[in-house]
């Protein structure tokens, strides 16, 4: 019996963007987010335009990809903008409407709307924020396929740090071999830059790989993402080089379990601020509360940062299909750091955890 095919949905997905424009009543949508374009109509250049309409799909871009757009964009009516492409984008939505235009007000600059309203002098425009990336946070099989493709090259990636990290490697080296991997097993890119960030420096929630050298002792964290066939994946461990010490273990322990009641809290239905308590609140219960600063988590997929937020003052409701990272962390400024990330598929039932490294404290 054969599979389903893999194919992504963009029927579905031009179909609930179409009903979100009926909801906020708007006659037309300008979509300008390159993401956003790109999970529409599955181009993937740098360069485009989506205009929605009753009945109409434009797409539109510059004479560079007029063969890409030909070979990648199905479903549309594909236009190849010679000059000016909001002058263009004005003259396909000439004819007057009762309903407002929506943009996507979070992306297009000031400058930009300032000529698209001059364009269309008749027609009242509405800022249209959200649309499309509230469709973005549940992923469809095909998605999803893409993502586990992505965590398949961080595995490889932290198998190949923990035969890296030793007493004397550097931190940026370590991270420069590790990112080889990445390509060697597809990946197109980083989904940001590597974070290698040992001893105090592993106190800074964002420490970029450095200069420094690691020492025996230290605890180092790793937080890695690949970028592979446009979605990205997003894991972090901990690591000790050599034997840790009573107290690393003891602050490791406590994000440990702090990670295990989030994940056990993950499943449809759920607030999204009620699984950062989950965390937060054993972080906080074991006296560290004032070291965990950040939010729980974040959806992934076609942006290594998209919805939902897993953070105190989210206002999210967990839906099937929402891909999200849990990442608690203690950070002891000029001593060490530890953070735990994995990323969790959230199912009917509860949650499905992609990401594979080992979550136990491993001496390197």
């Amino acid at each position: 019996m054969r599979g389903k095919p893999d194919v992504p949905g963009y029927k579905a997905r031009l179909d609930g963007v179409g009903s979100k424009m009926d909801e906020k009543k708007l006659g037309a949508l300008l979509v300008t987010d390159i993401k956003n374009i790109r999970y529409l109509s599955g181009f993937t250049g740098s360069s485009a335009y989506i205009l929605l309409s009753k009945g109409k799909r434009w797409f539109l871009t510059d004479p560079r990809y007029a063969t890409q757009a030909g070979e990648e964009v199905k479903g549309f009516n594909i236009k190849i903008y010679k000059k000016k492409a909001l002058d263009t984008i004005a003259g396909l939505m000439a004819a007057p409407s009762a309903r407002p235009i929506g943009f996507e007000s979070d992306n297009i600059s000031f400058d930009a709307y300032g000529k698209l309203k001059k364009g269309l002098p008749g027609a009242k425009l509405k800022p249209a924020p959200g649309i499309i990336a509230d469709l973005r946070k549940r992923k469809d099989p095909f998605e999803v396929r893409r993502i586990r493709d992505s965590v398949g090259v961080l595995d490889a990636g932290f198998e190949k740090a923990m035969r890296l990290l030793k007493p004397g490697a550097i931190e940026r080296e370590a991270a420069l071999e590790i990112e080889f991997v990445f390509k060697e097993k597809g990946a197109e890119g980083l989904a940001f830059d590597t974070i290698i960030a040992s001893g105090p420096r592993g106190a800074l929630p964002h420490g970029k790989a450095s200069s420094k050298k690691i020492k025996k002792g230290e605890l180092v964290v790793v937080d890695m993402g690949a970028l592979k066939d446009g979605y990205n994946s997003d894991e972090t461990r901990t690591f000790s080089i050599g034997r840790p010490s009573t107290e690393q273990r003891k602050v490791y322990g406590v994000v440990k379990d702090a990670q295990a009641k989030a994940i056990d809290a993950i499943r449809p239905g759920v607030k999204a601020s009620a699984v950062d308590a989950a965390a937060r609140g054993h972080i906080k219960k074991a006296g560290y509360g004032k070291f965990f600063g950040h939010g729980t988590g974040h959806g992934v997929g076609l942006e290594i940062h998209e919805g939902p937020a897993i953070s105190p003052l989210s206002r999210e409701v967990l839906e099937e299909g929402m891909v999200i990272t849990i990442e608690p962390g203690i950070y002891l400024p000029g001593s060490f750091g530890v953070r735990i990330e994995d990323m969790a598929l959230v199912t009917r039932d509860g949650c499905e955890v992609l990401t594979r490294t080992s979550r136990e404290l491993v001496s390197l």
